[in-house]
C-alpha cells in the first residue's frame, strides 16, 4: 500500500528536522533514494545523493541554523513546504568567509517521495535577501540574458 499524504508530509518533515535542524548529515542516506535529484533553483544543477552530503544541505547543516516550518502541503507522492531558515553565518559559503551575521530567509521546498523515501527536492531559498543580509550582494548584478516572461 502506497503511503498517505501525512506520511510523505511527515516524512519530510523529519527529513528537515532531522537533517536540516539539526545538522545530521548521517541521516541523508535513511531519507533520500540513492537516485535522488536535488535541483537547487537558486545556485542551479541537480545533485545526486552522494554529492549532497557535500554541497547545500551539509552547509546548512554545519551552519548555526534553525527552521521554521510555516505549510506543509501533501498529495499521494508530492509534498510542498513553505518556511524560514534563521541563522548565523560562521561557516564559508559560496567562497564566502563567515561574517558571524545573523539571517532569516524564506524558503519554499518541494519534494517527490518513491517508496517511502525523498526522490526528488526542489529548493528555492531567498538566495538575493541572503546575500543582503551578509552584506555580499554584488554592486552590479550581470545583465539578464533571457526576457522577462512576466513583461508584455
Amino acid at each position: 500500500m502506497a503511503p498517505s499524504s501525512r506520511e510523505n508530509a511527515a516524512l519530510v518533515r523529519r527529513f528537515l528536522t532531522d537533517v536540516v535542524a539539526c545538522g545530521d548529515t548521517n541521516a541523508v542516506a535513511e531519507f533520500l533514494t540513492a537516485e535522488v535529484e536535488d535541483h537547487h533553483l537558486v545556485f542551479e544543477g541537480a545533485q545526486r545523493q552522494g554529492t549532497l552530503t557535500e554541497l547545500g544541505w551539509q552547509a546548512l547543516a554545519s551552519a548555526d541554523v534553525d527552521l521554521h516550518v510555516e505549510d506543509v502541503v501533501a498529495t499521494d507522492n508530492r509534498v510542498a513546504v513553505r518556511g524560514r531558515v534563521t541563522g548565523t553565518h560562521q561557516e564559508s559559503l559560496m567562497d564566502l568567509a563567515p561574517t558571524g551575521r545573523s539571517f532569516e530567509i524564506a524558503c519554499a521546498w518541494f519534494f517527490r517521495i518513491e517508496h517511502d523515501q525523498i526522490a526528488e527536492i526542489w529548493s528555492l531559498p531567498d538566495g538575493l535577501g541572503l546575500l543582503t543580509q551578509l552584506d555580499a550582494v554584488p554592486e552590479e548584478f550581470p545583465k539578464r540574458t533571457q526576457p522577462n516572461v512576466f513583461q508584455q
